[in-house]
């Protein structure tokens, strides 16, 4: 009379995951959308930087995808997800601070400027466009950045531009991009990359008014509020 034995586990199909935990690796991947969930945090303050939230949250997501599908040979799933969360992070709040800088926390009184306001319009025979004479003697706030010079400390007098395109590459800006600010007393300001709010009485002049250093302007901005 013979007997059957219990089939061995070893034979059974049943795989214990620790058994093969030592040769599983982590996933590149998700070391990766962790560490640029990190970086992409200083999206929160320079809205520019937001595209870094955004790949981290495509990588993350291709990374969690990828170590879901490879379990038998990648860890790192956890990794990924928190890459994933820190880039959505940043995401919102750095969408959410430009939208309140942007559209919110502007001071009263003043009317909002863009630069495309004061370009030339194809076809005007003045160099200033007929918007830009419109708001002469009116109080706006632009926003721009400080043009940079030999002064970088407690300036109260200094070219504003819309961007930085082509004075870092050594050229000038176009005449109709800088706004000579005179700041009142007692404001000064600082050269750096951020870009600031000033706000002021606009003159507007038909003629180029010389600067030191510079071809020229058209647009003058007597400023009593800097952010």
């Amino acid at each position: 009379m013979s007997t059957t034995s219990e089939p061995s586990s070893h034979f059974s199909g049943d795989v214990d995951p620790a058994m093969y935990e030592q040769y599983r690796s982590i996933s590149s991947l998700a070391v990766t959308a962790l560490l640029i969930g990190f970086v992409s945090l200083v999206a929160i303050l320079a809205f520019p930087l937001i595209l870094i939230s955004l790949i981290g949250i495509a990588l993350g997501a291709w990374a969690a995808l990828s170590v879901r599908k490879n379990r038998a040979t990648q860890t790192g799933f956890p990794l990924a997800i928190v890459g994933i969360v820190l880039s959505a992070l940043s995401l919102t709040a750095g969408t959410g601070r430009y939208i309140y800088e942007e559209y919110y926390n502007l001071p009263p009184g003043y009317e909002v400027v863009a630069f495309g306001l004061l370009q030339k319009q194809p076809g005007q025979k003045l160099p200033v466009p007929d918007s830009a004479l419109e708001l002469d003697g009116k109080q706006v706030l632009l926003r721009g950045y400080v043009y940079p010079h030999a002064e970088r400390k407690n300036l109260t007098h200094f070219v504003m531009v819309p961007d930085f395109d082509t004075c870092c590459f050594g050229g000038q800006p176009a005449l109709t991009d800088m706004v000579e600010v005179r700041l009142a007393e007692p404001l000064k300001v600082d050269f750096s990359y951020n870009r600031r709010k000033i706000g002021g009485t606009l003159r507007v002049h038909t003629n180029l008014k010389q600067i030191e250093d510079l071809t020229g302007v058209y647009y003058e901005l007597e400023a009593d509020f800097v952010d």
